[in-house]
Parts: structure tokens; C-alpha cells; sequence
């Protein structure tokens, strides 16, 4: 059996950095070093040469690296050269081209800010609804010990869910002898074969029939088990490990009439082949290659590799939905959620703009019989800097998007027809922030905006990462109407 490997361990792993990898955190601007390019260089002209290679480097991998979301470029300090990268809201592992060889020699990181243990308890509180994106691109190179192998783990627990769900649903064409006719019958088969030997009642029908797929059960049921296996070891990750554990022991439960099997590579290939049902089953074998071929994301154990996305700004807004459905549940309301389509609102224009924006779409819509609220989740770090810098030391570009999301949330707010409508912008923040602002009073900031009859509540506030069930008690004054 495998040791299970500890937090601190893996903490050691990441401080054994190799240069062929690149890393940065989601939302900032890092300077990193052109090292693992002037080694092939020369020592004289070894500055210009590696501008070169630099330019070269970025000019191939710069489709690759808009996948993540990042704006590269080549930075010269004054005494050293650098390659500066912008990222945003994208996490993820993505192979990255030599300028020399041509092949993919380096692997680009990006981390979450909030850290691998702060995600974790996210995608669980949201249902695993929010899963990293596994990209159509070659295998990294490497198998660095930077990302935890749970990550890899929701992503195919949630395609074999996906596919159990469509196999539970599957229609099969079927071919029996039966005592009444159904489907297409063998006419032929039934007045030279059964009449002659005195089966009036005999006849070869051909019909779809609700049925199990027994043989990808069975290998669904092989690679749940191996995932089980490589999750039972990762239990010091924390509640959230635990989770996917009770994750895929539920799924293994629906596939428990079919004894595991591994499948080899012509099964594969023959399911691939003939199995034609749409995205859900195509995913899902493509979850099963993986794990049959120990493959994964770039991070721990057997499991490592495989190129990846996750876009934060959705799961955070996904974070905010699941938590606002809980508060919601205590203080009455309704919850309707953009991301389901249900808060959106047509912009018809005459004459029509072509790629212009056709409709409005709140990220959370609360009603409750004249009152709406309207939230907006936004994955930026104005509110550590408002709490931290203050807001006359922003940057003018800060100050511009904090004034743009302002005004994003405002025209929300001409949506509704009640009289009172509230607005709130959600920005995450760090528990220790979080924590310093409720002994203050400070995490809600409110405004009122009236105009004739109408008037407009609007709040700056902030979520932590990892909120806790009894602090949900703490957003209540938001949704609760006088």
C-alpha cells in the first residue's frame, strides 16, 4: 500500500524548484528570470542573444499562453533581462516550447493565491460544480510536485458521474425470442422455423431496451476503485479529500452490480469507437484513458501531466452562490443564479450592433415580494487593498475598474421594477482580513443612492475563502427586509 505523504512533505517537495518550470499566482505580475534560456548562451553577447531567445520563446508559445490568460513579455531592469507575465483570473499547467529544440521543454504553473488548501474546500462547498478544464495539448514534460493529485481526482470522479448518469439512461437495441410480438418481428424466421416446429408463440423481435452497458460499468467500477485508492492516501489535505472519498464511495455504489475490470487498450479503443452518445460519455472515457494510462495533472504521485485551466472568477462566483443558497434557506427568498441563465436580461437594439453585448446578466438575483437584491461576485483583490492601502493610494488603474464594477452593478440595478433594490459587490478576501474586519464591524460597507420613489441600497462587502457555517450569520443583515 502507498504512505500516505503529509502536508509538510509535500511542502518540502515544492521547495526542490526544477528551472524548466515556470510559476507565478493567479492575478499578479511576476518578473521571472531568463535562466532557462541563457544557459544555452555564449557568456559574450549574452544579453543580446537571450533577448533574442526570449522573443523568439514568446512569439511560440503565445497562443499557448492566452489558454491561461497571460500577457507576456520581454523586460529589460536596467542591469538584467526578464520575462514579465501578467496573469489574471486562470490557474493551471501548460507545456511551453523551446526556442532552441522546438520541443515542449518547459512547463508553465500558475497557483492560486489563496492557496491549494483554500480551493479545496471551495470546489467541495460548491458540489464540484466548478472543475479545472483538462486542455487539448501535449503531456508536460515534467512530474513536479506542485499540485495537489485531489485536483485531478474531481475532475474524473465528476466525468464517471456524468457518464453513470447517461449509461442509467441508455436504450440498446435488443434481439430475443418473445411469447408476443414487439418491436420489428421476423416474419420470415417466425413461418420457416418456429410454425414448422409448432412454437405458434415464438417470435424474434428486434427493439431498444432500457439496459447496462455491464462491460464500462465494470470498467467504470475498476478505475473508481483506483481513484478511491489514490484519494485514501491524501486524507491529511484536509475535509475536502474526505469528501471526494464519500464521492466516490457513492459512486461506486451505483456500479456495484458489476465486478471491476481493467480494460485494456482495444476496449478502450472499441468503446471510443462505437460509443456515440454525446459529451457526457465521451468525457467520461476520456477519464477512464487517464487514469488506465496513470495519467494526470501536473502534480503528486502516479497521477501527473496532463495540462489543465481553472478560471477563478467562476468558481468564485460559484463559491458565492452556494453560500448565498444557505443564507437565503434563513432568511426567506428566492435565489435565482446567472449562471443557470436565470437573471438574464435581453438588450434589443435597433438597428442590431453585430458582436455587441445583447444582455444583461447579474451573477445572483435575491427576491423576496417587493425587495430584489442584486449580487454581484467579483474575483479582485480591491478589497485587501481598500482594507490594506486605502483608497486614495490605488492605482488610477484600480480605481477605474473598482468605479467600472460600480457602475456594472448599478445598471443591474435599473432591472427590476420594485421599490427597493439592494446592490451588493462580493470580493474575496484572507481569513486573517476577514477575521480583523468582523472584530471592527467593518465587513459590510453601505450606501444609500435615492431618486424620487426609488431607492438603491448599495454594499461593499467580502467572503473569505473558507467561510464557516456559523459565519453565514454574519451576511444576514443583507438579505433581511424591514
Amino acid at each position: 500500500m502507498a504512505r500516505k505523504q503529509t502536508n509538510t512533505e509535500w511542502a518540502q517537495s515544492l521547495q526542490s524548484n526544477h528551472a524548466d518550470v515556470l510559476e507565478l499566482h493567479d492575478n499578479e505580475t511576476a518578473y521571472l528570470s531568463t535562466e532557462f534560456l541563457s544557459r544555452y548562451v555564449n557568456a559574450r553577447n549574452e544579453d543580446a542573444i537571450t533577448a533574442k531567445l526570449g522573443r523568439q520563446f514568446l512569439n511560440l508559445n503565445r497562443d499557448t499562453l492566452s489558454k491561461l490568460d497571460i500577457e507576456p513579455e520581454i523586460y529589460y531592469s536596467g542591469d538584467q533581462l526578464k520575462l514579465k507575465l501578467s496573469a489574471h483570473t486562470r490557474i493551471g499547467a501548460i507545456p511551453l516550447l523551446s526556442p532552441i529544440t522546438h520541443k515542449n521543454e518547459f512547463s508553465l504553473i500558475i497557483k492560486p493565491r489563496f492557496g491549494w488548501q483554500g480551493i479545496g474546500p471551495i470546489l467541495s462547498k460548491t458540489g464540484w460544480r466548478t472543475l479545472p478544464n483538462i486542455l487539448n495539448m501535449p503531456q508536460l514534460k515534467i512530474s513536479e510536485r506542485r499540485v495537489p493529485p485531489w485536483v485531478l481526482s474531481s475532475v474524473i470522479l465528476g466525468r464517471l458521474d456524468e457518464l453513470i448518469r447517461h449509461l442509467d439512461r441508455r436504450f440498446e437495441m435488443d434481439e430475443r425470442y418473445r411469447s408476443k410480438p414487439k418491436g420489428k418481428v421476423d416474419w420470415a424466421d417466425y413461418a420457416q422455423k418456429q410454425v414448422t416446429k409448432g412454437k405458434f408463440l415464438n417470435f424474434k423481435c428486434r427493439y431498444p431496451d432500457l439496459q447496462e452497458n455491464r462491460e464500462l460499468k465494470s470498467i467504470v467500477h475498476f478505475v473508481l476503485k483506483k481513484q478511491r485508492q489514490s484519494l485514501e492516501t491524501q486524507r491529511d489535505f484536509g475535509a475536502h479529500v474526505l469528501q471526494l472519498i464519500d464521492y466516490c464511495n457513492q459512486l461506486i455504489q451505483k456500479v456495484s452490480g458489476c465486478p471491476p475490470k481493467r480494460p485494456n487498450n482495444l476496449q478502450i479503443d472499441y468503446l471510443q469507437s462505437s460509443i456515440l452518445q454525446g459529451e457526457a460519455i465521451e468525457k467520461g472515457l476520456e477519464a477512464v484513458v487517464w487514469a488506465n494510462e496513470n495519467k494526470g495533472l501536473a502534480g503528486l504521485g502516479d497521477l501527473s501531466g496532463l495540462p489543465w485551466m481553472l478560471n477563478m472568477e467562476e468558481l468564485f462566483e460559484s463559491y458565492v452562490e452556494a453560500m448565498l443558497q444557505k443564507i437565503v434557506q434563513k432568511t426567506g427568498g428566492h435565489l435565482k443564479s446567472g449562471r443557470k441563465r436565470e437573471t438574464t436580461v435581453p438588450i434589443r437594439w435597433d438597428p442590431p450592433f453585430i458582436g455587441s453585448q445583447s444582455s444583461l446578466i447579474p451573477d445572483l438575483v435575491v427576491e423576496k415580494e417587493d425587495h430584489v437584491h442584486i449580487v454581484d461576485a467579483k474575483y479582485k483583490d480591491h478589497w485587501e487593498d481598500l482594507n490594506t492601502d486605502g483608497w486614495y493610494n490605488f492605482s488610477d488603474q484600480i480605481r477605474e475598474r473598482h468605479r467600472n464594477d460600480l457602475l456594472q452593478v448599478l445598471a443591474y440595478a435599473s432591472i427590476p421594477e420594485s421599490k427597493e433594490i439592494s446592490c451588493s459587490l462580493m470580493y474575496p478576501c484572507r481569513q486573517q482580513t476577514w477575521k480583523s474586519l468582523i472584530e471592527r464591524g467593518r465587513h459590510i460597507h453601505s450606501a444609500t443612492i435615492t431618486h424620487g420613489d426609488r431607492r438603491i441600497n448599495l454594499n461593499l462587502t467580502a467572503m473569505p475563502f473558507i467561510l464557516q457555517e456559523n459565519e453565514l450569520d454574519y451576511f444576514k443583515t443583507l438579505f433581511t427586509t424591514e
